[in-house]
């Protein structure tokens, strides 16, 4: 894969697609064997395309096919395939279609997105650019000659990169694998640490290992994997299969194995998140809720608002970063605790989240305290205290703390997920 722009080399911008595409690349049977970032700079794109080609089969390129000067994508692969450009009347047409539903006249320089090498068969656009995909020499080493690579080019904007690649490059790469497909599920897991999941799932593990050796084995080629990220810990099923379904089927009996054995520390599978599973917990119940956060800064309200429909359940919150601020929005007094700041104890969070609660109305409040990194007070708890309260209906309240190591990011990032691991807890123990 060749991921082609200055902003990506310089850091400005992560580079999200490439990441997606090498989840995809692996359930499709296929294997990445390099991911290279390039500028915008004709001569280091044709560089890294030769490079990747004497590597392998297929190269994926993207970005560097809009309108701009320093869109030079396309140049570079007819340069790297050894053909000329061509303008194609059909992306010409596309191009008019859209500066016409825009209502704006069509820049000249818009006309580039029609040009495509020599040879290319194109990639339906989806935006403006449209991506393209031909077959090119690879690099030259003798062992390789007459050797042909296959370069599909794609727009670097992510909803287009995506769909595109669903469309067009993935069905291309289950095929060339033979049919082959490997299909990674997830478990995300939180507020239970890698030893205790590990030792939950040991006999899981330990029967998966022993079937690595027996080619006969029903559960022969499925793989289970662990990663620690800021807010959980995932456990990762990959299975194989001829089919990217059938694969996910053979994935599927493992997890729900595992998640029998984890229990309720199984916040959600796959690409739902802990704020999808909370959202869909409140929305069963009718319940709304609201924030009221100091050590997290917002981050409890971004994750509760970032679920479509966030409306339905969510009605506001605050961010409480100093006592002075618990007066005047919350019409909170938290009496001698105030007079040394808004400190970080479970009476001052508890005050907030009952504030909060009856300041929006809302059936749930969640407040958290805490010390980030570089907050620390004389006499006050140690830098990387978190907690959480929550307030419920009939003025129930849960509380809890932990510690967290690490810098402030991190703190802050844990600690909003333990205080919404703790509020899908509340609500599952509140019964359908």
């Amino acid at each position: 894969m060749c991921s082609v722009g200055s902003e990506l080399v310089a850091g400005e911008i992560i580079d999200t697609n490439a990441a997606w595409m090498a989840r995809r690349v692996m359930e499709s049977g296929c294997r990445v064997v390099a991911e290279l970032l390039v500028g915008d700079d004709h001569d280091a794109i044709v560089d890294a395309l030769r490079w990747l080609a004497d590597r392998a089969d297929v190269l994926i390129v993207s970005g560097g096919l809009g309108p701009t000067s320093d869109d030079l994508t396309r140049y570079a692969i007819a340069d790297f395939a050894g053909v000329g450009l061509e303008r194609r009347k059909e992306l010409v047409a596309h191009l008019e279609d859209v500066y016409r539903r825009l209502d704006r006249p069509m820049p000249s320089g818009a006309l580039r997105q029609a040009d495509v090498p020599i040879g290319a068969r194109i990639h339906e656009p989806l935006g403006s650019a449209a991506g393209f995909v031909l077959d090119a020499p690879s690099a030259e080493r003798a062992e390789r000659a007459g050797r042909r690579v296959t370069v599909h080019a794609l727009p670097g904007v992510p909803w287009e990169y995506k769909g595109t690649a669903e469309r067009d490059v993935l069905p291309d790469l289950v095929e060339r694998a033979g049919g082959q497909a490997r299909v990674t599920r997830t478990l995300h897991v939180a507020g239970a640490g890698e030893s205790w999941i590990g030792e939950a799932l040991t006999e899981i593990t330990d029967r998966l290992e022993a079937a690595s050796a027996k080619p006969s084995d029903p559960e022969h080629g499925i793989e289970l994997g662990f990663l620690a990220k800021a807010g959980e810990v995932q456990v990762r099923v990959t299975a194989t299969g001829p089919t990217p379904l059938d694969a996910r089927k053979r994935a599927t009996a493992v997890v729900e194995e595992a998640a029998g054995s984890l229990g309720d520390a199984v916040t959600s599978v796959d690409e739902r998140r802990l704020e999808d599973e909370i959202a869909h917990l409140l929305r069963a119940r009718g319940w709304t809720i609201a924030t009221a956060e100091s050590c997290t800064a917002g981050r409890v309200s971004a994750a509760l608002s970032s679920a479509p429909g966030a409306a339905d359940y969510l009605r506001g919150g605050v961010v409480v970063y100093a006592a002075e601020t618990a007066v005047t929005e919350l019409g909170l007094d938290l009496g001698p605790l105030g007079g040394r700041g808004l400190v970080a104890e479970e009476e001052v969070a508890v005050a907030l989240a009952r504030g909060a609660r009856e300041r929006f109305g809302v059936d749930l409040a969640v407040a958290t305290v805490g010390v980030a990194p570089g907050d620390v007070a004389p006499g006050g708890p140690p830098e990387g205290t978190a907690i959480w309260a929550i307030a419920g209906p009939g003025d129930e309240i849960h509380a809890d703390e932990t510690y967290i190591n690490g810098d402030r990011d991190l703190v802050q990032t844990r600690a909003a997920a333990f205080a919404l691991e703790s509020l899908r807890r509340r609500l599952l123990s509140s019964g359908p």
